[in-house]
């Protein structure tokens, strides 16, 4: 393991920024394909569907578009569960198995009090098995499909309690997203959808070769980030995170911050990534999606991603605005990766138009950045972009 920073200058707010957009593909000429931009992610938050899939195509090389993504979905180049934490997450095929195999049993422990009382351990495993039978042999569900199943066998079929059910039947790695249908989503036998093996690892499961491929995984794609940036992402403990990092040995360094904003930080990198260099604002517009990667991935320090000339700037997350409990303007707009406003999108089969709240008004470079990036989200939807 190596010392604080190999004796680099100390990072301040800017540096850090800049370091994460360059990790995340936010910069430069983009990952080569969806697929790259999932593995290289690890994991991405996809609980709103549709915005992340956005969040996937604006870091892959020419910006694919919303039906392509849909496509990788429905042939399963791309899959969906509850992974890491109690919420849904993207991956490639190729790590769902240790992934889950590593996570599962945490949030197993987070959910057991929403779990719904079956009657104990054999019905719920009857539950799990009626989830089976149904999307065994290539028959993917619908979620309503799956739901009028339970409730014909006196099971919860509704609320939190059928949500949590279909939920441990992922972590359980019975079942999995199958195919689109429309813009439905389904359910698909995990084993038919999932590579056997535990990709990376090989043919057998190592609790901690998962674990140190998962934070060389996050730190390659996140930049520099705390020991409880990367716990609260991954959903495993602090004492598990610096185990870890000790087994990675040289592999990284820490960091630590200076400045106003992240003076006192400790941070970890890979020694082989990119040097950090100074950087100012670089003045880029990004229209994020509100749980994208850049926000989620970070628990102890997402706030560097402030904007500082925004003075009533509320904290990244919860979505809030100043003077109100939760924002209707889901999503995020950033100037050189501080958040200087929120979005919202009206889509019709047609046309995207773009309503926003801003912190502080957007300069005339910035006001273009915004139209270019509107233009870039249109084009990703197949539709046109029509000024608000």
């Amino acid at each position: 393991m190596a010392g604080e920073g190999a004796g680099a200058t100390p990072p301040g707010a800017d540096t850090v920024v800049a370091t994460r957009l360059g990790a995340h593909g936010l910069r430069g000429a983009g990952l080569p394909n969806l697929r790259d931009v999932v593995g290289h992610l690890g994991a991405v938050q996809s609980q709103e569907f549709h915005p992340s899939l956005w969040g996937v195509a604006q870091r892959a090389a020419g910006t694919p578009s919303a039906a392509s993504a849909r496509e990788a979905f429905s042939a399963g180049d791309l899959l969906r569960t509850h992974v890491l934490r109690p919420t849904w997450h993207t991956v490639l095929p190729d790590d769902v198995r240790w992934l889950l195999q590593l996570t599962a049993p945490r949030v197993h422990r987070l959910n057991r009090p929403y779990y719904p009382d079956l009657g104990g351990p054999a019905q719920d495993a009857a539950a799990t098995d009626l989830l089976a039978e149904a999307v065994a042999s290539g028959r993917h569900r619908t979620r309503a499909e799956l739901a009028e199943l339970l409730a014909s066998h006196g099971l919860p079929s509704t609320g939190i309690p059928f949500t949590y059910i279909l939920m441990r039947a992922e972590l359980d790695r019975v079942v999995i997203s199958g195919a689109l249908r429309g813009r439905q989503q389904t359910y698909a036998a995990f084993d038919e959808r999932v590579p056997a093996g535990y990709g990376p690892l090989g043919a057998t499961f190592d609790e901690d070769a998962a674990l140190t491929e998962l934070l060389r995984r996050y730190l390659r794609s996140r930049g520099l980030a705390t020991v409880k940036d990367f716990a609260g992402w991954s959903g495993l403990t602090m004492t598990r995170t610096r185990e870890g990092l000790a087994a990675l040995g040289g592999e990284v360094e820490q960091v630590v911050g200076a400045g106003d904003a992240a003076a006192g930080l400790v941070m970890w990198r890979l020694v082989d990534d990119p040097p950090l260099t100074a950087a100012a604002g670089d003045g880029h517009v990004d229209l994020l999606q509100g749980y994208d990667e850049y926000f989620v991935s970070y628990k102890d320090s997402r706030d560097l991603a402030r904007d500082p000339l925004s003075v009533e700037a509320p904290a990244v997350l919860p979505l809030r605005l100043p003077g109100t409990e939760e924002s209707p303007f889901l999503h995020v707009i950033a100037v050189g990766g501080r958040v200087v406003g929120r979005w919202r999108h009206v889509l019709t089969a047609r046309t995207l138009r773009l309503d926003t709240q801003l912190f502080r008004p957007l300069v005339r470079a910035e006001q273009r950045g915004f139209e270019v990036q509107a233009e870039r989200l249109a084009a990703h939807w197949g539709v046109e972009h029509v000024p608000s």
